[in-house]
């Protein structure tokens, strides 16, 4: 069962024990609030410069559900990497990389969208936001009324699709992520960056508070750290209560002593 991070924090120095550290952090939910709207989620001020502070000390990566060619804007930090579309592009100084999904997997999401489109049009509430790679639809605003009307159109259009196995879909928080079913998802982007230049042989520290973000807790159990931000969860190694912890959390790693290579020492 999942321990509490903020009483067990002389057990992570215990764990890492002079091991050098790289962080992998979701956006929305664990670095910035949920909000009705995507676009709103705003990265505060401070919590920006506990990220620059931490991408001094650690190899760092920002992973989301979001493209990346929304993600880096609203992160703004050019030294560390970025992983959009649950972990299909990358982007980094050292390494890049974009997972070839396929014209027919591309197809699909793109007749998928456009059907959302047609049948949820003018449904308020309802934003569907096409990633290219991946496609969600957010429902946060949307009147409880209306949740039965949306949930059969939706059911509606991805019912071929399923069947097919070409997509699969994914509940998070007041969202549907359609994604192409090709076997990849961010723990297995995870991995791949921990392969990379910079982070090989480091010790993974990972928070996030998504269905998504337990793909990679799988992967990092028993090698790694595993946080999940929204309360005890099976599969992490341990948990915060809610978003506002993750700050503290983050300075509380940004401000333990350490060695020029950015590796924990004993206080």
């Amino acid at each position: 069962m999942a321990k509490y991070l903020l009483k067990d924090l002389e057990e992570i120095q215990k764990t890492v024990n002079g091991r050098k550290v790289s962080l992998f952090l979701d956006y929305d939910g664990t670095i910035t609030p949920m909000v009705g709207r995507p676009e709103d989620a705003r990265l505060s001020s401070a919590m920006k410069e506990v990220l620059k502070g931490l991408a001094r000390l650690y190899p760092l990566t920002i992973i989301s559900s979001r493209a990346l060619r929304d993600l880096k804007p609203v992160v703004g930090l050019p030294s560390i990497v970025y992983a959009g579309n649950q972990g299909l592009e990358v982007r980094g100084e050292q390494f890049t990389m974009t997972f070839d999904i396929g014209r027919d997997k591309k197809e699909e999401l793109e007749g998928i969208a456009a059907a959302l489109k047609g049948l949820l049009h003018g449904l308020r509430g309802v934003a569907i936001e096409d990633k290219g790679l991946t496609l969600s639809v957010h429902y946060r605003p949307l009147d409880t009324k209306d949740f039965p009307f949306f949930a059969e159109k939706f059911d509606e259009v991805l019912a071929g699709p399923l069947s097919r196995s070409t997509v699969k879909v994914i509940r998070s928080k007041k969202a549907f992520d359609v994604r192409p079913d090709v076997g990849w998802d961010k723990g297995r982007a995870v991995e791949w960056i921990l392969g990379r230049p910079g982070f090989s042989g480091t010790f993974p520290i990972y928070l996030g508070d998504d269905e998504s973000d337990r793909e990679a807790f799988r992967v990092l159990k028993g090698k790694g750290c595993s946080v999940f931000v929204g309360g005890a969860d099976e599969e992490a190694d341990y948990y915060l209560m809610a978003q506002d912890e993750v700050k503290t959390f983050l300075g509380w790693l940004l401000h333990r002593p350490f060695s020029a290579e950015g590796l924990f020492s004993t206080p």
